[in-house]
């Protein structure tokens, strides 16, 4: 596929509408060039011009920092971005700083297929559960929320905290994985299908995926208050599973297309109109791209909707009374948290970590004025 197709040069200014609400032209961000979620972005993008005449330049951004500036300045308009999009719309993790705070995301759509997110073992580590890691050796990964969180969060689900592990410190995510490879540690989380999971699972020891049942509601309840955005998955597809064999696990959706409450209804639903009804033009022509189904679509999740999408879901007779009751409380939870930040008396709260610290005390305060978890504390 040819680069030149889709990705024109970030100075090309925004023309005119298309018949469909389209613009002419748009801006995307995107993880780098080498990624799934690159290559999915320029897979849409090929058939918004072919079907729609919208050339949609992918811009690259090797942290979630370089994706979302663009965004929140308005030199793009949409993010083909990962969970730390979350973070951003909670204001919390690298978002905890005075030129950043909570930012009015809406979700579009998302990539969700067969494989999910998991914490793997060594085959021989004798760890079953997520119970069987009391007393074990657990990575915590500096300056790493995205990885840290949901480590927190399987301990959680077996009913332990991190007082009842060993804590492990690694510098990054490759060096965590290591650390189980090397028998330096027990269990490493990524998704189901990373190259790090597979070169686990072909080593001597091979690996093991640490269950999740979904009847064990307590232990998901205790995960969900950690990382609510992990959800339930039947994963299909694993390093190390076998094929036509699957376990209940835990996914969300990577990635997604996001934008904010500022872009246009009319906009939005015409693009949610096009990657659905024109699916099959780029459902094969890039890895994961079939994920983009409208029947494999999480109506419920940490990030609300945009009303131009939930305009189309509508018309397709798949948004709920309970989709759009969950939708409209996380519009009200981003409402507390502007309030809140509004109110952050910035000028005396210093900067770097105690800024950090007083923001999220500050933030804290408000959520739980309003009865809303606090999540990030």
């Amino acid at each position: 596929m040819r680069f030149s197709a889709v990705c024109l040069v970030a100075t090309l200014l925004a023309g005119t509408a298309t018949a469909g609400d389209l613009p002419a032209q748009m801006k995307w961000t995107a993880y780098p060039s080498d990624t799934s979620g690159y290559a999915q972005a320029i897979a849409i993008g090929n058939m918004l011009k072919d079907k729609e005449g919208t050339r949609v330049a992918v811009l690259p951004g090797q942290n979630d920092i370089a994706r979302l500036t663009p965004i929140k300045n308005s030199h793009a308009e949409y993010c083909m971005c990962g969970v730390a999009a979350y973070f951003g719309a909670e204001g919390v993790t690298n978002f905890a700083a005075p030129n950043w705070g909570p930012i009015p995301l809406r979700m579009i759509m998302a990539k969700i297929d067969g494989s999910g997110v998991g914490f793997a073992t060594r085959g021989d580590a004798g760890i079953e559960t997520a119970a069987d890691l009391r007393g074990k050796r657990v990575p915590f990964v500096k300056a790493a929320d995205a990885l840290n969180l949901p480590l927190n969060s399987v301990l959680a689900f077996g009913g332990l905290t991190r007082d009842d592990v060993e804590t492990i410190e690694y510098s990054g995510f490759s060096a965590m994985w290591d650390g189980v490879i090397n028998d330096q540690s027990e269990v490493a989380f990524a998704t189901t299908l990373t190259p790090k999971s597979a070169q686990l699972a072909s080593g001597p020891s091979g690996i093991h995926w640490i269950p999740l049942p979904f009847d064990d509601e307590e232990g998901w309840k205790r995960l969900q208050e950690k990382a609510p955005y992990i959800s339930k998955r039947v994963v299909t597809d694993a390093s190390g599973l076998e094929k036509g064999k699957s376990f209940e696990g835990a996914g969300y959706p990577y990635p997604f297309l996001v934008t904010t409450d500022a872009q246009s209804e009319a906009e939005v639903y015409a693009l949610t109109k096009a990657m659905v009804e024109n699916f099959d033009d780029y459902k094969d022509a890039a890895p994961g791209a079939e994920g983009w189904a409208l029947k494999v679509q999480e109506l419920q999740w940490v990030i609300p909707f945009h009303e131009g999408t939930i305009r189309y879901f509508r018309e397709a007779g798949i948004w709920t009374d309970e989709a759009d009751k969950h939708n409209r409380d996380l519009v009200k939870r981003q409402d507390v948290l502007k309030e809140a930040w509004n109110s952050f008396d910035m000028a005396s709260a210093g900067e770097g970590e105690e800024f950090a610290t007083k923001w999220l005390t500050h933030r804290a305060e408000a959520l739980k004025a309003a009865d809303m978890p606090v999540i990030f504390d």
